[in-house]
């Protein structure tokens, strides 16, 4: 391992932020791409169908990379609170927490009540919002199914809210050993509750959706915050393209090989889930390694500053495709273009890129005039500076 050599009092990555930027394309992708038969792709793609369709299934382990990161530098931060002051100030976390994610949480929540109050949108979404609203959107889906609203993609948040329920006091009363033992503990509870899942032929959300399930991927970002122990893998430039190369394969071979993602009831049984989930926390690992230690002059500035506003891409970016499907177009392409590769090239064109335009705009026009504020407030509560505030002098 390398030292990182951070100033004192702060910790900064930028190679995190394009981390962030990354994990929020993957879960875009996932939420555009068919992820199930569609005549196009077998027409186009023939017998690489399948492996298509794995691959736009194993898009949504850009969330796990969410989780994973987010324990990463979460025990990171508060493990140097604890050497810099001496403990862990659970009161200042909890300020931090709160007014880096409530104000755009609930103005995401907000959006998704208009919506469903619109016409054509489903009043009956407004009840399960509400679990949203106290956190226990999670639970609603993994036990309701997914909600027919773009504020669904939510849910995840309340997966992160139960974790900071418990990261700051273990980070205040545990040492390295117990957290070791903790993380071991959490990964055993996690496989077992799966094959629980599978015991009971859980369906897919019942699955996917279970904070339970997806605390081992805490546990991965928590145990490679205590193997490094502050400072940076030593890792040579030629392998970190190979570390994402074998994330990458984990990722794919969770969902082509060990069907971790599975349709409606088709449980796939337990050594198999196991594996695929554990396949997911492992590629979310790997990328964290291969960009760590990454030379800031190589990273695009653009990359990271998406980074830096990622959280507002994540809320935003299913509304942008409820919007462009409002719209239609593929619809008008198919009526106005005689050639069928072509019209098929520019759909995708445009259900990629038109709502991943608007979510960026949406997203730049929300960190500067409404997350902004709020992050300066956070500031002043940091024990342990890290992101800076993009556009703040």
């Amino acid at each position: 391992m390398g030292a990182s050599n951070p100033a004192a009092g702060r910790y900064y990555r930028p190679e995190l932020d394009v981390v962030r930027f990354v994990a929020f394309l993957l879960v875009f992708l996932n939420h555009t791409l068919p992820t199930d038969d569609d005549v196009r792709v077998l027409k186009l793609m023939g017998s690489f169908a399948p492996a298509f369709y794995a691959f736009a299934g194993a898009c949504r382990y850009g969330l796990s990379l969410f989780f994973t990161l987010s324990a990463f530098l979460i025990c990171e931060l508060l493990l140097r609170e604890r050497e810099a002051a001496g403990t862990v100030h659970i009161t200042q976390f909890y300020i931090r927490r709160i007014l880096r994610i409530w104000p755009l949480y609930y103005f995401g929540l907000t959006l998704g009540v208009v919506v469903a109050l619109l016409p054509g949108g489903q009043h009956g979404d407004l009840a399960k919002i509400g679990w949203f609203a106290i956190f226990l959107g999670a639970w609603q889906i993994a036990r309701h199914g997914a909600v027919n609203n773009p504020m669904n993609p939510l849910w995840s948040i309340s997966v992160e809210e139960q974790f900071y329920l418990f990261a700051p006091w273990l980070a205040k009363h545990l040492n390295r050993k117990s957290l070791y033992g903790f993380c071991v503990l959490l990964i055993l509870f996690s496989n077992v509750y799966l094959a629980h899942l599978c015991a009971v032929s859980a369906p897919s959300h019942r699955v996917w959706f279970d904070a339970f399930v997806q605390f081992e991927c805490f546990a991965g970002g928590i145990l490679l915050c205590l193997v490094l122990r502050g400072r940076l893998p030593r890792v040579a430039p030629w392998q970190r393209p190979v570390l994402l190369l074998c994330a990458g394969c984990c990722w794919f071979f969770s969902v082509y090989s060990l069907h971790a993602r599975f349709d409606l009831t088709e449980n796939p049984g337990s050594w198999l889930l196991i594996g695929g989930y554990a396949l997911a926390a492992l590629g979310s690992v790997l990328v964290l390694v291969a960009f760590l230690g990454v030379n800031p002059k190589f990273l695009p500035g653009w990359a990271i500053y998406l980074g830096r506003i990622s959280f507002g891409l994540y809320v935003y970016h299913d509304f942008a495709i409820y919007i462009t499907n409002r719209l239609r177009i593929g619809a008008l392409l198919f009526n106005t273009i005689p050639n069928y590769p072509v019209r098929v090239c520019l759909n995708a064109g445009l259900t990629l890129g038109l709502p991943m335009g608007l979510t960026f705009a949406a997203a730049a026009l929300s960190y500067r005039y409404f997350e902004t504020p709020f992050l300066k407030m956070k500031k002043r509560h940091a024990v342990i500076e890290s992101q800076p505030i993009a556009g703040a002098n």
